[in-house]
């Protein structure tokens, strides 16, 4: 009897999946953009009191060129712009890829859910040519100390930037903004943030170099990092 009963029943729900089902999900809506994002909200929480302390050495930084190397000349203010620095990649990559920011052709084979990790892979990459690059053409007859400061100048102006793009992201979240504006206004961001660290290490170089040799020395420590980032934002 349960069979006959069974045996002439229709299927009313399609057998495929729904088309455009996915295209509608929210970048929020990913699992693994969750979980990213809850562990980049718990280290900005947890070094919320560390940013606090920093914040005066960093707004000298942009007061004055000698503010990096006076920050660079205290261990524990280097020490503790280091490691913000290595736990501020999460979030900061995050919010490059929550407005597209930072979009190569490839990423097209790149499925949604992975995105935002691979943003944060590519922010860390970028990181560790710039290191690479330093480890290479560090100028001869620079001290350690400043050696260091110029290798993380950058990074001083980086770390003021990251408040800003968060207080963007929720007025922009919560406003119901275009996404697209969000993108160029934080591009708009980054490179006068990146124009004025390049200003400021040129201003350390100089205090060492010529004028000719603080220029090359600018192309194999900054923009050749920034030129290979952009190569692969925009040919690949």
């Amino acid at each position: 009897m349960l069979e006959e009963l069974f045996r002439n029943g229709t299927l009313e729900m399609s057998a495929s999946p729904v088309a455009g089902l996915a295209a509608d999900l929210r970048w929020i809506d990913l699992l693994p953009n969750r979980i990213l994002a809850l562990v980049s909200v718990t280290l900005l929480v947890l070094s919320l009191r560390d940013l606090f302390l920093l914040i005066p050495h960093l707004l000298y930084c942009y007061d004055r060129s000698r503010g990096a190397e006076a920050l660079e000349h205290s261990l524990g203010m280097a020490r503790l712009r280091n490691g913000l620095a290595i736990a501020y990649i999460l979030p900061f990559g995050l919010i490059l890829d929550r407005f597209a920011v930072l979009r190569p052709a490839f990423w097209d084979a790149i499925p949604p859910a992975w995105s935002a990790a691979a943003t944060v892979w590519l922010v860390s990459a970028y990181a560790l040519v710039r290191t690479i690059c330093y480890l290479l053409f560090r100028p001869r007859r620079l001290g350690a100390e400043a050696a260091a400061t110029l290798h993380h100048n950058l990074y001083n102006y980086l770390f003021l930037a990251l408040p800003l793009m968060l207080l963007l992201t929720l007025v922009w979240t919560m406003g119901q903004l275009p996404e697209a504006l969000a993108g160029t206004v934080l591009r708009w961001i980054l490179a006068i943030v990146w124009a004025f660290g390049i200003l400021r290490s040129g201003q350390i170089l100089r205090a060492y170099r010529s004028g000719l040799s603080t220029f090359l020395y600018l192309c194999a420590l900054e923009f050749l990092p920034a030129a290979l980032l952009v190569a692969v934002v925009v040919y690949f």
